[in-house]
C-alpha cells in the first residue's frame, strides 16, 4: 500500500515536472522567437536607411543651394526665388539632420549648420533688391559650413556598417539559442506523448465509472414525477421512465423500440401516417427544443388524446443526437382554465342582463313619471294664484328628485361608460340653495331637525354650472345630515373661495350635529355600496350609493369633496367646485314668462308612442308651442301615415309593440315617401348610453328623455330643426361619416343660453377667445403621436368646446379621448384626421351665428 502510494506520488511528481518543463521551454522559445522577429523586422526596415539618406542629401541639397546662389548674381527674379526655394529645401534637410539621433556624434555638426542657416533667415526672407544686395554676405556664410555636409553624409555611412554587423551578429546568437531550446522542447513532447499513451488506460476506466454513474441517473429519471421519454435522431423511444408509463398507460418494455410518432403523437384526421418524422424535427421537436414548455396534444395507450405541456433538451451522444422530452398532464389545468372562462362569461351575461335591467327599470319607472311632470307642467300656464303656484312648484321639485332618485340608480351604469356630459347653463346657487332646503322640509320635519342656511357674499351672482348635479349633490348631503342627526340643526353654507390661481371656487357646506364618523371610516363612506356598521351606512335604508354618487358629479365638475368628522362630533361635508361667473340678465323690456316657446315658427309634426297619457300630453304641449300634431299609436301606424304624409319632424318613441320606434325610424328613412329626410327624435324614457348609439345608428337625429316639460320640448325641436337646416346648407360634405350627420355643428339650446346670460359683446369676445386657444392646440394635437399626450390635448380642446356649445367638435375630441382610453389607435388617428374640417365648419357657424345675433340687435 505505501508502494503505491510512493509510485502515485512520483508519478504526480513527474507530471508536474514535465508540464512545468514544457510550459518554461514555450515561454522562453516565444521569447527567442519574439526577439528574432523584432531584430529581423528592424533589418528589414527603412529607418537606418532614412536616417543615411537624410545624411548624405545634405551634401547634394547644399551643392544645389551653391549654384542658385551663383545664378541668383543675375539679378532676375526667377533667380532671386529659385535661390529661397533653395535654401528653405537645405535648411528643411538641415532640420531633419538634426532630429536623427543614430549618430550620436555628429550631433554637434547638425547643431553647428543649423545655427548658420538661422541667421541667414532674414536675409532669405528679405524684399529682392535687399537679398540681391546682401549675396555676397550670403555666400561668405555657406563658404564657413561648406565642409560640413560631406562630412555629415561620411560619417554617418561608416556608423550605419559598424551597427548593422552588430546586429547581424546578435540575430545569430538569437538563432542559435532557439535551435537548441526546439530540441529541448521537442524531446519533452516526446516524453509527454508516452505519458499521454499510459494515461489511456486510466480514461477506459474512469469511462466504465462514467456508465456505471449514466445507469444511475437513467434510474433517477425514471422515477421523475414528469413523463421523461429519451428519442433517437431516428424517432425510436430509447427510454420511458416510470411517470411516461403511467400518464400514457403503457409498459417501458412495449414503449423501448418504438416509433415516438406512432406510439405517442394522435394521428391527423384521414391521414393517420402523414407526419413521418422529418416533418416531426422540423415543425415539432427542433421547434420547442431549448425553449420553455410548449403545450401540445398527445395519445395514451388506449387512444385517448389529452392535453400535455412539453419541453424538450438536445443532446449529442457519440453517434447522433438524442432527444430528451419532459411531459406533464394539464388535463386538470385545462379543466380549471375552462372553468375560470365560464366564469368570466358567466360575469359578462350577467352584466349585461344587470344593463338590460337597468334599461327596463328606467322605462318602467319614467314613462309614468313622464304622464305626471307632463301634466304638472302643462297646469304650469302662468294662470295659477301664488298658493297653487307654490304647490305646483313644489310638486315639481319633488317630481325632480324622485327623477333624480331614478338616475342614481343608473349613475353607476352611466360612470362606466364613460358618459358624463355636463348640461351647463347660468344658475344661481342662492336661489337653487333655498329650492332644495324648502323641498327638504318636510323630511326634515318629520325627524325633528331645523334646517338653516348660510349665504356668504352669493349676491344673486350666476354661474355657468350643471345645476341638475349641483342639486343631487345638494339633496343626497342633506337628506344624509337630516336621517344622521334627528332633533338638531343641519346648516348649508354656501360661499365663494378665490384660489390660488385667481379662480373662482364654490364651496359647499353641508354640516350636523350627529354622532360624527371614525376615521376608519371616513375612508370608505364614498365608495359604491359600502356596508359598514356606522349609522352613516346602516341607518339610511337606501342603496348604498348616495356618497358615491356624490363623489362622481363632484369629479365631474372639476371639484373635490372631502368630509371632516370626528365619532361624537358631527360631521361637515365640504364640495370644493370650480366656477365660471356670468353678469345677471339686464332688459329694459318685459319678457314672457317662457320665452322659450316662441323661437320656432309652427311646424307640422308626427308624435308616436304608444302610452295614451303620453301621446295626449305630448300632444297638449306641442300645441301650446303652436305647432301641428299628428299622432300615431305604435311604429306600424307611424311608417303608414309617414308614407302618405310630409312632416317638419317626427318625435318617435322606442319601446312599442310590435314594430318599435328603432324599426320604424329605418323604414322611414330608407322608403320611397316624403320624409326620406325628416329629423326624426327619440323621444323615450331609455338613458343607457349604447342606447343612444343604437338611436344614431338607426338614422335618428335627436334625443329627448322622458320625463318631458315644455321647455325641454321645445329646445330639443329647436336643435333637432336648426341642425338639420344645417347640413342641408352643408350638403354632402357635412355628412361623410353617420355620426357626423347625427351631431349639430352648434348645440343651439346652449348657444341661445350663453347669448342671454353673456350678451352679444361678451360672448364674442369669449368666442375669440376659444378660436385662439383651438387654433393653437388643434396643430398640436395633429402632430402628437404619443398616446397619452393625445388624451390630454383632446380632453383640455373637449372641455372648452363643450362650454361653448361646440357639439360636433366636443363629439369628435370625445370619440378621440375614448379611443385612446380603449386603446384603438387606427379610430383615434381617423378621427385626428377629420378635426381640421369639422373645426373650419365650426368656426364658420359660430362666425354666422354672432352675424345673426348681430343683425337680430341692430333690427
Amino acid at each position: 500500500m505505501a508502494n503505491r502510494t510512493l509510485h502515485r506520488l512520483q508519478r504526480l511528481w513527474v507530471r508536474r515536472t514535465l508540464a512545468l518543463a514544457l510550459f518554461a521551454g514555450l515561454a522562453v522559445a516565444s521569447y527567442l522567437a519574439f526577439s528574432v522577429w523584432n531584430r529581423v523586422g528592424a533589418l528589414g526596415s527603412a529607418h537606418q536607411d532614412h536616417a543615411e539618406w537624410v545624411y548624405s542629401q545634405l551634401e547634394t541639397d547644399f551643392l544645389k543651394l551653391e549654384r542658385a546662389l551663383d545664378d541668383a548674381r543675375s539679378g532676375t527674379t526667377p533667380a532671386l526665388t529659385n535661390l529661397r526655394k533653395r535654401f528653405d529645401i537645405f535648411y528643411s534637410r538641415a532640420q531633419v539632420a538634426a532630429r536623427v539621433q543614430d549618430v550620436g556624434e555628429l550631433s554637434a555638426e547638425t547643431e553647428r549648420l543649423r545655427r548658420v542657416l538661422d541667421a541667414q533667415v532674414p536675409i532669405i526672407d528679405s524684399p529682392d533688391a535687399q537679398l540681391f544686395s546682401r549675396l555676397s554676405e550670403l555666400q561668405f556664410a555657406l563658404q564657413t559650413i561648406e565642409r560640413l555636409p560631406r562630412q555629415i553624409g561620411l560619417a554617418s555611412i561608416s556608423f550605419a556598417a559598424a551597427a548593422s554587423e552588430a546586429e547581424r551578429e546578435q540575430i545569430v546568437q538569437l538563432i542559435e539559442m532557439l535551435l537548441l531550446l526546439a530540441l529541448i522542447v521537442i524531446s519533452a513532447l516526446i516524453a509527454m506523448t508516452i505519458r499521454l499513451s499510459r494515461q489511456a488506460i486510466v480514461l477506459n476506466r474512469t469511462s466504465r465509472a462514467a456508465e456505471e454513474n449514466h445507469l444511475r441517473l437513467a434510474t433517477t429519471l425514471r422515477a421523475s414525477l414528469d413523463a421523461v421519454v429519451v428519442v433517437s435522431d431516428e424517432g425510436e423511444i430509447l427510454d420511458f421512465n416510470g411517470s411516461a408509463e403511467a400518464i400514457f398507460g403503457i409498459s417501458r418494455e412495449i414503449a423501448l423500440g418504438k416509433n415516438f410518432i406512432e406510439l405517442l403523437l394522435p394521428p391527423e384526421s384521414g391521414t393517420p401516417h402523414s407526419l413521418d418524422l422529418d416533418t416531426f424535427r422540423e415543425i415539432g421537436l427542433a421547434r420547442v427544443t431549448g425553449t420553455s414548455r410548449h403545450e401540445f396534444e398527445m395519445m395514451n395507450g388506449t387512444g385517448q388524446i389529452f392535453p400535455v405541456e412539453i419541453s424538450v433538451s438536445l443532446t449529442q451522444s457519440d453517434d447522433a443526437p438524442v432527444f430528451v422530452t419532459y411531459i406533464r398532464d394539464i388535463t386538470d389545468k385545462r379543466q380549471k382554465e375552462e372553468e375560470i372562462i365560464r366564469a368570466r362569461d358567466d360575469a359578462l351575461v350577467a352584466y349585461r342582463e344587470k344593463s338590460r335591467f337597468f334599461a327596463m327599470m328606467s322605462h318602467e319607472m319614467r314613462t309614468p313619471l313622464n304622464g305626471v311632470l307632463s301634466a304638472i307642467h302643462l297646469l304650469n300656464d302662468g294662470r295659477l294664484d301664488a298658493e297653487q303656484q307654490r304647490f305646483i312648484d313644489a310638486a315639481l321639485t319633488s317630481g325632480d328628485i324622485l327623477l333624480g332618485h331614478i338616475d342614481d340608480v343608473l349613475a353607476i351604469e352611466r360612470s362606466e361608460a364613460d358618459t358624463s356630459d355636463l348640461e351647463l347653463q347660468a344658475c344661481d346657487i342662492s336661489a337653487l340653495a333655498m329650492g332644495i332646503l324648502e323641498t327638504m322640509k318636510p323630511l326634515a320635519k318629520m325627524s325633528g331637525t331645523r334646517l338653516r342656511l348660510k349665504k356668504t357674499g352669493l349676491n344673486d351672482r350666476l354661474i355657468l354650472t350643471d345645476p341638475r348635479a349641483i342639486q343631487q349633490i345638494l339633496v343626497n348631503l342633506v337628506s344624509n345630515a337630516i336621517k344622521f342627526g334627528p332633533d338638531d340643526d343641519v346648516t348649508l353654507h354656501a360661499s365663494y373661495k378665490k384660489s390660488s390661481g385667481d379662480d373662482t371656487i364654490l364651496q359647499l357646506v353641508v354640516a350636523d350635529n350627529g354622532p360624527g364618523i371614525s376615521q376608519h371610516d371616513i375612508q370608505r363612506i364614498f365608495e359604491d355600496y359600502v356596508s359598514l356598521d356606522s349609522r352613516y351606512e346602516r341607518h339610511t335604508g337606501g342603496t348604498g350609493l348616495g356618497l358615491g354618487i356624490v363623489r362622481r358629479l363632484v369629479l365631474r365638475l372639476g371639484g373635490d369633496v372631502t368630509c371632516h368628522s370626528e365619532p361624537s362630533k358631527g360631521a361637515r361635508f365640504v364640495v370644493r367646485l370650480p366656477v365660471t361667473t356670468v353678469a345677471p340678465i339686464k332688459t329694459d323690456t318685459p319678457t314672457s314668462r317662457d320665452p322659450h316657446l316662441h323661437r320656432l315658427p309652427p311646424m307640422n309634426l308626427l308624435a308616436v308612442d304608444d302610452n295614451e297619457i303620453n301621446r295626449d300630453l305630448i300632444k297638449a304641449m306641442l300645441q301650446r308651442l303652436g305647432h301641428a300634431v299628428t299622432l300615431a299609436i305604435g311604429g306600424q301606424e307611424a311608417i303608414n301615415i309617414a308614407t302618405d304624409q310630409k312632416f317638419d319632424a317626427i318625435l318617435m318613441d322606442i319601446s312599442m309593440p310590435g314594430v318599435n320606434g328603432l324599426q320604424a325610424t329605418r323604414a322611414i328613412l330608407a322608403g320611397a315617401g316624403p320624409n326620406v329626410d325628416t329629423p326624426i327624435m327619440a323621444v323615450t324614457a331609455h338613458a343607457l348610453p349604447t342606447e343612444k348609439e343604437d338611436f344614431i345608428s338607426a338614422g335618428m337625429r335627436g334625443f329627448l328623455q322622458k320625463p318631458l316639460n315644455t321647455k325641454k320640448l321645445s329646445n330639443a325641436l329647436e336643435t333637432l330643426i336648426l341642425a338639420a337646416r344645417d347640413e342641408s346648407q352643408l350638403g354632402d360634405q357635412a355628412i361623410t361619416k353617420d355620426h357626423e350627420a347625427a351631431v349639430p355643428l352648434l348645440n343651439e339650446s346652449q348657444v341661445n343660453e350663453l347669448f342671454e346670460v353673456l350678451g352679444h359683446a361678451k360672448l364674442t369676445d369669449r368666442i375669440a377667445t376659444l378660436v385662439a386657444r383651438i387654433e393653437d392646440a388643434l396643430p398640436e394635437l395633429m402632430k402628437t403621436r404619443e398616446t397619452a399626450d393625445i388624451q390630454a390635448k383632446a380632453h383640455d380642446m373637449a372641455g372648452v368646446s363643450g362650454m361653448f356649445g361646440a357639439v360636433r367638435l366636443h363629439s369628435q375630441l370625445r370619440d378621440i379621448e375614448a379611443g385612446c382610453k380603449n386603446g384603438d389607435m387606427s379610430r383615434v388617428h381617423e378621427c385626428v384626421s377629420d378635426l381640421p374640417d369639422i373645426w373650419k365648419d365650426t368656426h364658420t357657424a359660430w362666425h354666422s351665428r354672432l352675424a345673426d345675433n348681430q343683425a337680430d340687435i341692430a333690427g
